[in-house]
């Protein structure tokens, strides 16, 4: 579904008025927020303190729910470069025992703008987050945004002739971390890569990113006709 529009998340209602006028000013699409998972543990003897700690379910919900407005600036600015930008995102997160973020990436992600995905990550990454009981905390929330202009869909297997060429560079870049990386770009009418970006196999991965991206960002696709197209591959 099309709309036109700047990205707002569903966890921030916002309501505009419009003279009669004026046209009413662009409304972006909207951003679905899943509910919160995070990590219950059984603490065990009470002499003894578990590494995971248990998180309070309602306290994270609204953390996230702080997050909204800056997380939609970072979705406008995304769309700014990227008309097509959309999809669907996970951030997962570790917090230390004061309640700051000891790691957090991107475990899902379609979004297909690597900017985009640091700005969210950086937004989580600076927070202080509710503290863990008993030890450190685990905590997960997906997002979903619908596009402002529908992007032509590409499979994978359109593409693997061009995907051989990185994997090269993806090797190098990978460092021996384990696991794929699953990664989404956008393709110009022209072949080139508009924009990419990439969810890791782990947390670790998240140092590596910014190279995959690199590679993927240097590949050239045939032509998708008039309109840019999207793809999600594995590497």
């Amino acid at each position: 579904m099309t709309h036109r529009s700047s990205p707002i998340l569903a966890l921030t209602l916002v309501a505009a008025a419009c003279s009669s006028s004026a046209p009413p000013p662009p409304r972006a699409p909207i951003i679905k927020a899943a509910a919160p998972v995070v990590e219950k543990v059984d603490p065990g003897p009470t002499s003894m303190e578990s590494d995971i700690g248990g998180m309070n379910e309602e306290a994270m919900d609204g953390a996230f729910r702080s997050l909204g407005d800056p997380m939609q600036r970072c979705l406008e600015d995304g769309l700014s470069r990227v008309n097509e930008l959309g999809g669907h995102f996970k951030l997962s997160l570790r917090i230390d025992r004061q309640g700051g973020t000891k790691w957090v990436y991107l475990s899902e992600s379609t979004l297909g703008d690597r900017e985009t995905e640091k700005c969210v990550l950086d937004l989580a990454r600076g927070r202080r987050w509710p503290r863990p009981l008993g030890g450190e905390g685990l905590a997960e929330k997906s997002f979903d945004m619908d596009p402002r202009a529908e992007p032509i869909s590409w499979e994978e297997k359109r593409i693997q002739r061009a995907l051989r060429k990185a994997h090269g560079d993806v090797a190098k870049c990978r460092k021996g971390i384990p696991g794929n990386f699953m990664a989404t770009a956008y393709v110009r009418p022209d072949g080139r890569v508009l924009a990419a970006g990439v969810a890791p196999p782990s947390e670790k991965g998240e140092d590596v990113a910014d190279c995959v991206v690199d590679a993927i960002r240097r590949l050239r696709f045939g032509s998708p006709g008039a309109r840019a197209a999207k793809v999600s591959f594995s590497l």
